[in-house]
């Protein structure tokens, strides 16, 4: 935000015409926005590591970590992006349909209804993605390599998976309680990532 409106004030001080002084706000922004997507995408990659790194015993710290993120973002943001990609090519086309259909004129219920068919897709989408981050750390191989393995994997394994998914998803769904959040995140939280990272480890080994 601070750089947003550095930027504008500095706009407004060359007196630039105010349509170009959006425009110049807006790529800004999407760059900052990217920017910020690749670092969370490489501490999320990292925390991965530490956890992975922290079950075989390995040595842990905050060097290893922010060297590790640093050097991987690029490669956990590829997998972030084709999720949100496959996302946005499930979802946009009914956000479209309701905009222009104008289908909230004919019953409120019909927006909840596309909101949780929305939440219901976009759950699907992210479990199949959900142990591409860990395949990238253990098996050491490309984004998109990690993607399939990820795949096919889930294919394989399905309902086990999902079970050690949903339990995954119901401990970061419950880090948005205040308080509750600290002991989630310190206790909970490395309980659950390190159940996905040993079921992977235990039902991965022919990929």
């Amino acid at each position: 935000m601070g750089v947003l409106l550095l930027s504008f004030l500095l706009l407004t001080v060359l007196s630039i015409d105010s349509e170009l002084t959006l425009i110049v706000i807006g790529i800004i922004g999407a760059i900052l926005v990217v920017i910020n997507m690749i670092l969370i995408s490489g501490y999320c990659g990292a925390l991965v590591n530490e956890y992975y790194r922290a079950l075989h015993g390995q040595k842990v710290g905050i060097t290893s970590f922010m060297n590790y993120a640093f050097k991987n973002s690029p490669q956990f943001f590829v997998i972030v992006l084709v999720k949100m990609i496959v996302i946005g090519f499930f979802i946009t086309p009914m956000a479209l349909l309701y905009y222009f259909m104008d289908l909230g004129s004919i019953h409120s219920a019909i927006l909840y209804i596309f909101v949780a068919v929305a939440l219901f897709i976009w759950l699907i989408i992210d479990f199949l993605f959900a142990f591409s981050f860990i395949a990238y750390v253990e098996k050491k191989v490309k984004p998109l390599s990690a993607i399939l393995i990820s795949l096919n994997f889930i294919k394989d394994t399905h309902i086990k998976a999902f079970l050690v998914y949903a339990l995954y998803v119901i401990v970061c769904l419950a880090l948005m309680i205040p308080l509750l959040n600290i002991l989630v995140y310190f206790v909970f939280y490395p309980m659950a990532m390190a159940s996905l990272i040993k079921f992977f480890e235990k039902e991965s080994a022919r990929y």
